[in-house]
């Protein structure tokens, strides 16, 4: 069983049925309309020939409507970027045969205990998906997990000098 919430989240989102859900299968057709409209706006021109959606800009807003409606039924946050970059790092470790299965390899649990004993950070709390969570630790004041504190120090040593002459005023140009 995997220990990061976030994967948690992700598997959900891939075993998600997009296909049964009426509401999502609705909304998209919507979005492509809109789309289509939209480009036929921009394009006067091309009104003989019937505007279409080339299969990068169909896939990019899918995964787009899929995230948001997503997050709408779930209530869980859930970013693409790093959806993406989850998959192809962890990609392997699951199968999909209907449902996505966590792979159990021995090699998966030597690489855990490798990143344990090479000081991996188990004292940070794990990232929360759940909006209302983060809303409350914002809200207490905690910190965020996942999100760099920066100090509220100016380092006035590492300032740089004006080296522009002052710009003059429209009254003063004249002159």
């Amino acid at each position: 069983m995997s220990l990061n919430p976030q994967e948690q989240v992700y598997k959900e989102y891939l075993n998600y049925d997009w296909n049964a859900d009426k509401d999502f299968q609705d909304g998209l057709k919507e979005i492509f309309d809109a789309y289509l409209t939209t480009k036929k706006e921009q394009n006067p021109l091309q009104e003989q020939q019937e505007p279409s959606i080339s299969s990068l800009d169909r896939a990019q807003l899918t995964n787009q409507a899929k995230s948001f409606f997503f997050c709408q039924k779930t209530g869980h946050i859930l970013n693409l970027e790093d959806f993406e970059q989850w998959k192809i790092h962890n990609g392997d470790k699951f199968i999909k045969n209907g449902q996505i299965n966590e792979l159990d390899d021995e090699q998966d649990k030597k690489e855990k205990e490798n990143e344990n004993e090479n000081g991996a950070s188990s004292d940070e709390p794990p990232y929360s998906s759940n909006y209302q969570q983060l809303a409350e630790l914002i809200m207490s004041g905690k910190p965020v997990p996942g999100i760099k504190e920066i100090p509220p120090v100016v380092l006035t040593d590492q300032g740089s000098e004006p080296s522009a002459a002052q710009r003059k005023k429209p009254w003063e140009v004249n002159n």
